[in-house]
Formats: structure tokens, C-alpha cells, sequence
């Protein structure tokens, strides 16, 4: 039997770009953590408000504060996937596994029905 499935294309293939997405995730995680700044250097305190309410640069740091948050989030997350993708490969080797040794039990028990 092929290891193609019906589409042409390697089963592992999916487990591949799984992978490649972790990876480039990774990176990026990387190289943003490296280019952000520290919160004092972003943030000038001034006492004076915008017509609106609102600190100039607070949009600035809330942006900033919402960037650093995802950069120390995502390798978690990274984590969490890996450990999901794990589980989930070993379920899918655990049922085809259980298929094939169902499909071999059912061949021996009828050899005359092939």
C-alpha cells in the first residue's frame, strides 16, 4: 500500500507545516522580543491631557503594552500547541494502529471473503 493518500500528497506533510508555522512563530516571537523597547523608554509622563481625555501617548503605550504581552504570550502558546500536537499524534497512531490489527483480525477470521 502507498504512503500517498488519495490526494496525492504525504500524510506528513500537514505535521510539516505544523512545524514550519511553529517555527516562523518562534522567530518572530524572537526577534520581537529583541526590538522592544523598555516601557520607561517608550513613555514620556506628561501631566497634560489631550483635548479628548485622553495622555498623548497613551494610545503609543497601550499598542506597546499590547505587543510585549503578545510576545512573552506566544511562545507559551507555542508550547501549549506542541504538547496538543504531540497528544494528538500519539492518538492518531493509537487508532491506526487499533484499525490495522482490527482489519488483520477480520481478514484471519473470514480468509475465504478477500
Amino acid at each position: 500500500m502507498s504512503e500517498k493518500t488519495g490526494e496525492g500528497r504525504d500524510p506528513n506533510r500537514l505535521i510539516e507545516r505544523v512545524d514550519a508555522l511553529m517555527k516562523r512563530q518562534q522567530d518572530d516571537s524572537r526577534r520581537a522580543v529583541e526590538e522592544v523597547p523598555l516601557l520607561t523608554e517608550v513613555v514620556e509622563h506628561k501631566a497634560a491631557a489631550a483635548p479628548g481625555g485622553e495622555l498623548p501617548g497613551e494610545k503609543t503605550l497601550a499598542a506597546d503594552i499590547e505587543r510585549v504581552l503578545v510576545v512573552r504570550l506566544v511562545p507559551e502558546l507555542n508550547k501549549q500547541i506542541a504538547a496538543l500536537r504531540t497528544e494528538l499524534e500519539k492518538e492518531l497512531r493509537r487508532s491506526v494502529r487499533e484499525a490495522v490489527e482490527h482489519a488483520l483480525a477480520t481478514r484471519k477470521a473470514n480468509p475465504d471473503k478477500q
